[in-house]
């Protein structure tokens, strides 16, 4: 799979085969300005950081089913996130 996150008029995060086929929205409701994505294989999770919302949040990597909030702070502008095991590293700009 190809993992995406748009701004704009219709912020989303959205994936689709390699070759473009089967493109699937997963989350477009409550993200303004999704910036870095992770993928945690081993927990089947997607992450994304917000720097609208100043949030980290997750789903499900193959439904994008249970949303969770990771971190919410304030005043920061989150521009990546990584995942590595049981830690989550991101950035501010």
């Amino acid at each position: 799979y190809l993992f995406w996150t748009e701004w704009g008029q219709t912020p989303c995060i959205g994936r689709a085969h390699l070759d473009g086929s089967e493109k699937v929205v997963l989350v477009s409701l409550g993200i303004a300005w999704p910036n870095g994505i992770s993928i945690d294989y081993e927990e089947n999770k997607l992450y994304w950081c917000d720097a609208r919302t100043d949030k980290i949040e997750r789903i499900d990597l193959e439904s994008g089913g249970n949303r969770e909030i990771v971190l919410s702070g304030s005043n920061v502008d989150m521009f990546s996130v990584a995942v590595f095991g049981a830690y989550i590293y991101w950035s501010d700009r």
